[in-house]
């Protein structure tokens, strides 16, 4: 039996992060996954500039730019009446000199390249252990329980942190998991290869209750995802494929982006998407990253919240060894779940109120016809999707301005 300060389980962004920091203060990690490295990640492939900014403060920018991340400046977004219009990220204070970009990259080396950079630092990291359960000992969590190659193994420590994303066994066994009440949404993903009229934008396409939405990779690979009602995916078991093409349809401007690309692969299905968590920490356990909640990919802020919550359990954690508290103290575990709910309390304000257009077409038309007509509108609101800006931002007297405005 295996006995480590601490143990945090999945190592997606989230995990390998705040491995890789704990790291840094000499504190002794051990990052446990079920996949072997690399591995693949059905997801959308990008990282908002508001993730990109957070590369560049944890000094891991240069680092993954180098591994081929393709720059994007803003997106193309059309309404389900065709109305379009193309929103940059506003000039506010860029990374390392340049305005404010964001970065494609697919999630199989990104994934790898920070496992890679927490192993190099010192982490420890035991692949291929899927685990099943958490231990218990007066009340708190003391370590894990799983299966590994060569059967039942059990890991001591005296900090988990779940970090294994939307199927988190950690929050489930913490009783903190709760399906999203009324969000049921599934993502139907693919990539296609060869020459797009995609360079240097992404594009979203609004159609009735869905969304399409595609990300140009490298030089010749797009990421296309649909995200659609559950519903419309039961029943088609087995025919992906038709379901993704005949549903592609729906999105002229998506379909002729695509043209003359061919799919590489079979089509992928995620979902359902939603589901929130009680709670971030409970019984010396701290969740982060997509293990603490996940809402809906629009906004594109997964990779950003991992990030985010990685630095801030590094610190709860670092702060905790430099006291001697041994483990989390009850008034650390809630300090922790107040700083992470502060911090995605606005963005989940602003995922809703999309949702509430995106599922309402006359309404999804009326906000496109209004920033095709205000342009530094339509910037400042891409700003604050991409994590640049506060939500409250689109309260400030210039954008209520903006808004009253007529032409």
């Amino acid at each position: 039996m295996t006995q480590v300060p601490v143990i945090v389980v999945g190592a997606g962004p989230a995990g390998s992060v705040l491995a890789g920091l704990l790291a840094q203060r000499g504190i002794e990690t051990l990052l446990l996954d079920k996949a072997t490295f690399p591995r693949d990640k059905i997801c959308g492939d990008y990282l908002s500039p508001g993730t990109v900014r957070l590369l560049d403060q944890l000094d891991l920018l240069d680092f993954v730019r180098s591994a081929g991340a393709r720059r994007l400046w803003g997106m193309t977004v059309i309404s389900p009446d065709g109305t379009t219009f193309t929103a940059e990220f506003p000039a506010i204070t860029g990374t390392n000199g340049a305005p404010p970009f964001a970065l494609s990259i697919p999630r199989a080396i990104l994934d790898n390249l920070l496992l890679t950079w927490a192993r190099g630092l010192g982490a420890e990291y035991i692949e291929g252990l899927r685990v099943t359960d958490l231990v218990w000992e007066n009340g708190h969590i003391c370590g894990v329980t799983g299966i590994g190659p060569a059967g039942p193994e059990t890991y001591r420590g005296q900090i988990v942190v779940g970090a294994d994303g939307r199927e988190s066994v950690v929050a489930r066994r913490l009783g903190l998991y709760q399906p999203h009440p009324t969000l049921h949404r599934m993502a139907l993903v693919a990539y296609y290869e060869g020459i797009s009229t995609l360079q240097d934008h992404g594009m979203i396409s609004v159609g009735d209750r869905s969304y399409c939405i595609l990300n140009p990779i490298g030089e010749r690979l797009t990421n296309a995802a649909i995200v659609v009602d559950q519903g419309i995916v039961q029943g088609w078991k087995g025919q992906l494929n038709e379901l993704f093409d005949g549903t592609l349809q729906a999105f002229p401007q998506a379909l002729n982006a695509l043209r003359g690309t061919r799919r590489c692969g079979s089509v992928r299905c995620l979902g359902p998407l939603a589901f929130r968590s009680s709670c971030s920490a409970r019984a010396g356990a701290l969740l982060i990253g997509d293990a603490a909640g996940f809402y809906d990919p629009f906004t594109g802020e997964g990779v950003g919240h991992a990030l985010y919550s990685a630095r801030l359990a590094a610190h709860t954690i670092a702060s905790a060894c430099a006291d001697g508290d041994g483990g989390l103290t009850e008034t650390r575990l809630a300090q922790f779940d107040h700083h992470q709910r502060n911090a995605v309390r606005g963005r989940k304000r602003l995922g809703v109120a999309l949702q509430a257009i995106i599922r309402r077409p006359r309404a999804a038309n009326a906000v496109a016809r209004l920033l095709r007509r205000r342009q530094s509108l339509a910037n400042l609101l891409l700003g604050i999707i991409g994590d640049l800006l506060p939500p409250h931002a689109l309260l400030s007297p210039p954008a209520l301005l903006n808004v009253l405005h007529r032409t």
